[in-house]
């Protein structure tokens, strides 16, 4: 998590940037329903139970893995702090009516924190451990944007955090998230085979269409297009003619329609450029507009770029396609259950 020292003013109290950066990606998250969320606040298996409430039906447990449980407290507060923060970073202030109206997006929000959970158990799998130096800088440049002690309770609560080790808990899961990302990364390099295979596959991905860039001149009789094309032949220039016959737009700059690919004009202009040999004029052509002279005055055959030239992006590819199935096995594999029933009605 990067902070930063500027501050955003609400209606109440200053949030300091890195609060609201960290709750905006959190809830942003939860809008576009992405099922995991990259570097961001997750409960590991220890430093959860450091939260964990009260039991009873007015909070039940709505994540478990294993013997390792979150009850409807431990995810409202951390979906009241990624609403605040996505208020304030949005410049609105914060009010009940317009968290209710983020209310609706709690079940889906219920379903990354699932994915969270997981990945911090990931994490305590790997043995990795939060960096004490990130915490402890983090929580320097957050005091330092605020003026004392009391603006810092201020700004931890309009922020949504009920105390400081809430916003330890967030900082220091973002790190271990952040460490099982990195670790995962790092152990799935592709071989050159899986490359090429890729690259392969992906070959129309790679190919550079086939292009004509042409000029016309179009007008509403037939002869005079015949008479235009003949005067060309003759030596005329098109640019000159296109300007004093014209009847469309392009008649201010010479007739130029600039490039274009198959399939972005009606079918008998296009057939005819295709038809065309660069650098020379044809027609008439009838369309529905007119009647048309033609100059191609250029043509590039489609081209596939060769592996070399596109090898870093194919494998960059490759590579997070290959972590996203690893991450992805690991939450099939992970037996956790989510209870979305057992939210509050709204």
């Amino acid at each position: 998590m990067n902070a930063h020292g500027a501050v955003v003013r609400s209606t109440r109290s200053r949030i300091p940037t890195v609060l609201v950066r960290y709750a905006r990606r959190l809830l942003a998250a939860v809008v576009l329903l992405l099922p995991i969320a990259a570097a961001q606040g997750e409960t590991s298996t220890q430093d959860a139970a450091q939260v964990v409430p009260t039991t009873g039906a007015a909070d039940p447990i709505l994540i478990q893995i294993g013997s390792y449980v979150e009850r409807l407290s431990d995810v409202e507060w951390r979906f009241d702090v990624a609403v605040r923060g996505y208020l304030a970073g949005q410049g609105i202030p914060y009010s009940t009516e317009m968290a209710d109206q983020l209310r609706g997006l709690l079940p889906s929000y219920l379903e990354q924190r699932k994915g969270e959970v997981v990945l911090l158990r990931e994490a305590q799998r790997r043995e990795l451990l939060a960096d004490q130096a990130t915490i402890d800088s983090t929580l320097e440049r957050i005091r330092g944007t605020l003026a004392d002690d009391e603006d810092y309770g201020e700004a931890l609560a309009s922020a949504g955090f009920a105390n400081e080790q809430q916003l330890v808990t967030l900082i220091r899961e973002s790190d271990l998230i952040t460490q099982v990302f990195d670790a995962i990364g790092a152990e799935v390099e592709p071989t050159a085979e899986q490359v090429r295979v890729q690259y392969v596959s992906d070959r129309a991905r790679y190919t550079r269409a086939e292009t004509f860039c042409a000029r016309h001149i179009l007008v509403d009789d037939e002869e005079l297009a015949a008479t235009i094309v003949a005067d060309v032949d003759a030596g005329a220039s098109f640019a000159e003619l296109a300007a004093e016959h014209g009847t469309d737009a392009t008649s201010t700059r010479g007739g130029d329609l600039g490039c274009f690919g198959r399939g972005q004009m009606v079918a008998p202009f296009e057939n005819a450029v295709v038809a065309a040999t660069v650098g020379e004029v044809s027609g008439p052509v009838e369309t529905q507009f007119g009647y048309h002279a033609i100059f191609v005055y250029d043509h590039v055959p489609a081209q596939v770029q060769p592996l070399s030239d596109v090898e870093a992006e194919v494998r960059e590819g490759l590579r997070a396609a290959m972590a996203d199935a690893y991450i992805g096995g690991l939450m099939r594999g992970s037996g956790a259950m989510s209870y979305p029933e057992r939210l509050p009605a709204q």
